[in-house]
């Protein structure tokens, strides 16, 4: 049997070095699947690990449509990513999902798996509407929807990266206490983390193998549900220092006063995971329906096991 492409843009980054690692380390995926892996350079040393484990390496601007189809051509799936934060510019991530999805159909392809995000505006009636690296991916999804036709379309939402905490705790230089501070409450608030480089592609490749079963389908990319002070509290216990988690204030009000677009934008952010759950409220109920769609046999990784084998620099 001749082995299906799966086209992987962004192979060399977090979420598609993760697809890419979960089929080509898995027996049963790597006899079903070729993985073509879309890169900007592909004489750059990542890449080249990439050829050496067995990937047909390709090149493609997401600008220019003409190229996208000719990267993805031949393909039987497609995992697609893009990164708002290279150009901050909401039109323009959306202008290039689009023309993601718009190669697809035109090149046959049979499932396209996206890296999507909750729709914020939506979601909060208005509340949050600064949201921009959500709404802009959301918008794709919704356009896919609209013109998919007979593809099967799945949508991958990747919760909160647990390597963003690895920035965000540090040691206070005057009081020289090991903090995460953030507009959470520490008991209440529920933060969906995901190892992003080992779980993504748990499931990816899973809603591949579902097929049809995925179609129109969007999973909680969640390793696990944690409150504030579970995090802290384990990396207290992982770590044998103390590790302690402060509430910082934050309200709609005062993101729009900091006068800068981004940091409004990361603000409001951070309240969707305070008043919503990331996905919307009571979502972490519903995780079991998300990881139906994980590859079969797989087990996620914990914060604990992350943790253990982060590098913390305080």
């Amino acid at each position: 049997m001749t082995a299906k492409i799966i086209t992987v843009f962004g192979a060399t980054g977090n979420q598609g070095g993760s697809t890419v690692s979960a089929i080509l380390n898995n027996p049963s995926l790597s006899s079903k699947y070729k993985i073509r892996a879309i890169t900007r350079d592909p004489s750059k040393p990542a890449a080249q690990a990439l050829a050496s484990r067995g990937a047909e390496l390709a090149k493609a601007d997401l600008n220019d449509i003409a190229s996208v189809k000719a990267a993805i051509a031949g393909s039987y799936g497609v995992f697609a990513v893009t990164n708002y934060w290279e150009t901050t510019s909401k039109s323009g991530e959306t202008q290039q999902g689009k023309n993601i999805v718009d190669a697809c159909k035109e090149q046959g392809v049979q499932h396209l798996v996206w890296s999507s995000l909750p729709n914020v505006t939506q979601l909060t009636h208005g509340q949050l509407s600064k949201v921009e690296h959500f709404d802009s991916k959301a918008e794709v999804a919704e356009y896919a929807e609209r013109v998919k036709g007979d593809m099967i379309v799945s949508y991958f939402m990747p919760g909160y990266f647990m390597s963003n905490l690895t920035g965000q705790i540090g040691r206070d230089p005057d009081s020289g206490t090991v903090s995460l501070s953030l507009p959470w409450d520490p008991t209440t608030t529920w933060v969906p983390v995901i190892d992003i480089q080992k779980d993504t592609g748990l499931f990816t490749a899973g809603l591949f193998e579902a097929a049809s079963k995925a179609n129109g389908v969007s999973v909680q990319g969640v390793s696990e549900w944690l409150h504030p002070r579970q995090i802290t509290d384990t990396l207290s216990e992982v770590t044998g220092k103390d590790v302690v988690f402060v509430q910082q204030p934050a309200s709609v009000e005062s993101a729009a006063s900091l006068g800068n677009r981004i940091a409004e934008e990361l603000t409001q952010n951070m309240i969707l995971i305070r008043d919503y759950s990331y996905f919307g409220k009571g979502a972490e109920k519903d995780q079991a329906e998300s990881d139906q769609f994980l590859v079969a046999g797989a087990k996620k990784n914990t914060w604990k096991q992350f943790a253990e084998t982060a590098q913390w620099k305080w």
